[in-house]
């Protein structure tokens, strides 16, 4: 399952906000996180940290991570000051996610043209 971009802007503007279960966010807060979103998403991009490649469409396994990085970022404009440790742990968090990867699963193989043995190798005794 995946969340999308609304529900990690309702996230974040929580987490900033301490909003009340149920409770809307201003209109105004909403749009400037969505705006800061799509610029942090394409510089995590940029700098190799992960590629998310659409906004509506976000990784469970990534949603945490994120939410507290783009707290940290967004923290600043609402009056709340930046915590490079908390924003380095999450950075850390999302390298981490991106590195592990899902893989597919499959056996690695060896190609058989690298098996042969070559006249050159150095196992000829040279």
């Amino acid at each position: 399952m995946s969340q999308d971009k609304a529900a990690l802007v309702r996230e974040v503007l929580g987490e900033l906000f301490s909003l009340a279960s149920g409770q809307t966010p201003n209109a105004d807060d909403t749009a400037w996180v969505e705006q800061r979103l799509d610029t942090t998403l394409a510089e995590l991009a940029r700098r190799n940290i992960i590629y998310i490649p659409d906004a509506e469409s976000i990784e469970d396994a990534v949603f945490n991570a994120l939410t507290a990085y783009l707290t940290e970022i967004c923290g600043p404009k609402f009056g709340r000051p930046r915590d490079y440790g908390a924003k380095q742990a999450a950075e850390d968090e999302l390298r981490t996610i991106q590195r592990i990867g899902r893989g597919t699963g499959a056996m690695l193989r060896v190609d058989k043209a690298l098996l042969r043995r070559r006249p050159w190798s150095i196992t000829d005794g040279v």
